[in-house]
Parts: C-alpha cells; sequence; structure tokens
C-alpha cells in the first residue's frame, strides 16, 4: 500500500466538511486534485469511503472507521513529532551520573540536580555510585 499522510489529511477534511469544495478550501488546493486524491485512496484501500451525490458527500461504512482510524494516525505522528523535537532538545531522555561517595561536592551536586530537575521534568535521573 502507499497511501501518504497528506492522503489521510484530504480525506479528514473531506470528511469533517463533508463537501469537496470547503476541504478543498480548508487545504488550499483546487476541488479536482482534491478529487483525484480521494478516489486514489479509495482504489489503494480497496473500499469506498464516500457516497457521493450531485448534491451531498457522505461517509460510507468503511469510510466512517477509517476516519477514525485516520484522526488516531495523525495523532500519533503529531506525538512523535512533538517526541523527537523534545528528546532532541533534551527536555526529555535520560541523564546518567556516576559519584563516590566521598566526594566533596555532594552538596553542590544535589543543588545543581535539583535546579536540573526543576527545569527538566520529563527527564530521568540515574544515578550510579562507583
Amino acid at each position: 500500500m502507499n497511501i501518504e499522510l497528506r492522503h489521510l489529511r484530504y480525506f479528514i477534511a473531506v470528511a469533517e466538511e463533508l463537501h469537496f469544495g470547503r476541504a478543498a478550501t480548508r487545504l488550499n488546493i483546487s476541488q479536482p486534485p482534491l478529487s483525484q486524491q480521494i478516489q486514489l485512496l479509495e482504489q489503494e484501500i480497496g473500499a469506498r469511503l464516500l457516497a457521493r451525490t450531485n448534491r451531498s458527500v457522505q461517509l460510507t461504512a468503511a469510510g466512517q472507521q477509517f476516519l477514525l482510524d485516520a484522526r488516531q494516525i495523525m495523532l500519533n505522528v503529531t506525538k512523535a513529532a512533538e517526541k523527537a523535537a523534545r528528546l532532541h532538545r533534551g527536555d526529555e531522555g535520560e541523564l546518567r551520573i556516576g559519584f563516590t561517595s566521598s566526594a566533596p561536592f555532594i552538596t553542590a551536586v544535589s543543588d545543581a540536580l535539583f535546579n536540573f530537575r526543576q527545569r527538566f521534568p520529563a527527564v530521568h535521573v540515574q544515578m550510579q555510585e562507583i
């Protein structure tokens, strides 16, 4: 299967608007390419997602389920991108620290760790005596 995220975005817009013209406006594309992409999506899936007449667009049973799944996929993609960005920035992840119990700067280290945890609560700090 060759379904791209844009196909999901397009389908979600049409399913929410129940109108190709309004969906195209919302997506900032023209209506004919939107219709073509939805038809390609339906061919790729092998199911009619939309029941079209001259006056209306309705979701089929397959379309209703696909809408739920497409929304979940888009949400998961957004969450994955946000998590990757947080990890890249260092806002989330893991920090491993080795220490000796006789370290002369234990108070300074404790203060620094406290401040670090306040600033980066999603970073797991693991300390191990060496």
